[in-house]
């Protein structure tokens, strides 16, 4: 009985299932009216015509970049860079608008407030020189163009290489900076004399003759080396020492004066003008030996102005209890003469500027 029962209610539910699958296919096929919204058709745009004072506009564009380039910009970079790249845009846009303003300037010139000329010395200088030589023209100031000629109406030549002379001849040089700052126009006369003697002085020593008087002289201040700063703050008595133990003597005063003026009897070692780059005159402490090629004398002799003083054997004429102190030191600018004598040094006691160098006869 129970599983009749079952078998009814199962028949009877797939026919449910199956009415229902019936009515939902005739209600599919029944055509529905559905109200759709109908869009209205789009309308063509209508074109507006808008006129643009492109002139106006730029200005104002103008006047804004220009007002925030000329405040004070806290990104400084970025204003300079604005103001470096836009006049001359602006230039070419609109050359002739009044209105626009100017920008100011925020890069200075490289050459603003720049008024200092170059100075040329030629390396080595003028004087005497017992061999062909080739001078090289240096500057102060770099970059410079520097010219030359070895005759006076001959046209400037623009200076490239070391200039060979192998005859007596006088070197014209001259220059001038990219800012224009020129140097005015220099002259150093050289000898050359192949014929003059060398071996009446040891190594070191120059030869020196004038007139009737010949000597030898060391070529830089005690101890007598090129590119070693000369010693000071020593007494006269040992400085006389010291040349004594070389061989040699302590200059007296004539003999140095002799090798400073050379045979024109200049008032600086190099001439008759100072110069003050010329020699160690305006610094603070003594330089190395022959650091200054332009502080060379007629004779091949250096430093003889200016870096530091030095002794001579001969007592000052004024006061018999002091000794001559020639040269100037450093410090002494246009006191630095040929001709400078000092004597208020105790040659017992050690002076700070003062140094010494040697002389000794010359072999005959």
């Amino acid at each position: 009985m129970a599983e009749k029962r079952n078998k009814i209610i199962i028949i009877s539910v797939i026919l449910l299932l199956v009415l229902c699958l019936v009515l939902f296919l005739v209600l599919l096929q029944r055509p529905t009216q559905v109200t759709k919204a109908v869009k209205p058709e789009k309308q063509p745009m209508q074109k507006e015509t808008v006129t643009v004072d492109s002139s106006k506009v730029f200005r104002d564009t103008v006047h804004s970049v220009v007002a925030l380039v000329n405040k004070p910009h806290k990104h400084k970079a970025v204003a300079e860079a604005i103001a470096t790249l836009l006049p001359d845009t602006l230039k070419q846009q609109n050359k002739a608008d009044t209105s626009i303003p100017v920008l100011q300037a925020t890069r200075p010139s490289p050459c603003a407030g720049d008024t200092v000329a170059p100075w040329v010395f030629p390396d080595p200088s003028g004087g005497l020189h017992r061999k062909q030589i080739l001078v090289t023209l240096e500057s102060t100031k770099k970059p410079c163009a520097i010219e030359w000629k070895t005759d006076s109406s001959a046209p400037w030549k623009p200076y490239l290489q070391p200039i060979a002379l192998a005859t007596s001849t006088t070197l014209f040089f001259r220059a001038h900076d990219s800012c224009g700052n020129a140097m005015e126009n220099r002259q150093e006369k050289y000898e050359i004399d192949l014929t003059q003697p060398t071996k009446f002085c040891p190594e070191n020593m120059e030869f020196v003759k004038a007139g009737q008087t010949v000597l030898c002289i060391d070529k830089y201040e005690w101890p007598n080396k090129k590119g070693v700063v000369p010693q000071t703050y020593i007494s006269l008595y040992q400085a006389m020492d010291s040349c004594v133990a070389a061989g040699k003597h302590l200059c007296s005063t004539d003999e140095w004066t002799l090798a400073c003026t050379g045979p024109y009897g200049w008032q600086y070692p190099y001439g008759d003008s100072y110069e003050r780059h010329a020699c160690v005159t305006n610094d603070t402490v003594a330089r190395p030996s022959g650091s200054k090629p332009e502080c060379r004398g007629y004779f091949d002799v250096f430093d003889m102005a200016g870096n530091c003083a030095e002794w001579t054997s001969t007592r000052s004429t004024k006061n018999r209890q002091f000794y001559n102190v020639k040269g100037g030191f450093w410090e002494s600018g246009l006191r630095s003469t040929c001709f400078e004598t000092k004597y208020s040094y105790y040659p017992q006691n050690r002076h700070n500027p003062v140094g010494f160098r040697c002389c000794k006869e010359a072999a005959q």
